[in-house]
């Protein structure tokens, strides 16, 4: 039971983590568009380092007992959330891609907040 409340808090972490990645350049505060660059830098360097795994994921299969598997790499949790929301589950291919332009644009749009403010 433990595990199953720790894993879902995980994943309310993850889904907090993603939204502020896809529209922290939309907030109204500097400090906000500070760390949505910081944050958008990290996770894209985790990602290519950490195997295109997030360790987010990790967590909570681990928690789960559920085995990780190739399934689980860069672009799991947006394909969750996708099929969720459209009932049609989007390939790893282009869910990569759509994270990859989408992040560094976003970050540039935040880094221009921050140069004209």
């Amino acid at each position: 039971m433990w595990r199953w409340i720790a894993a879902k808090g995980v994943r309310l972490f993850h889904l907090f983590i993603v939204i502020f990645l896809a529209f922290g350049w939309a907030l109204p505060w500097p400090i906000a568009w500070w760390a949505h660059v910081v944050l958008t830098i990290i996770t894209r360097l985790h990602w290519r380092f950490n195997n295109r795994t997030c360790i987010l994921t990790s967590w909570e299969q681990q928690l789960l007992q559920n085995e990780q598997t190739e399934e689980h790499e860069e672009g799991w949790f947006i394909k969750e959330i996708a099929e969720s929301l459209t009932g049609r589950r989007p390939s790893t291919k282009f869910i990569r891609s759509l994270m990859m332009y989408w992040s560094w644009t976003t970050a540039g749009i935040s880094i221009i907040r921050i140069a004209l403010n």
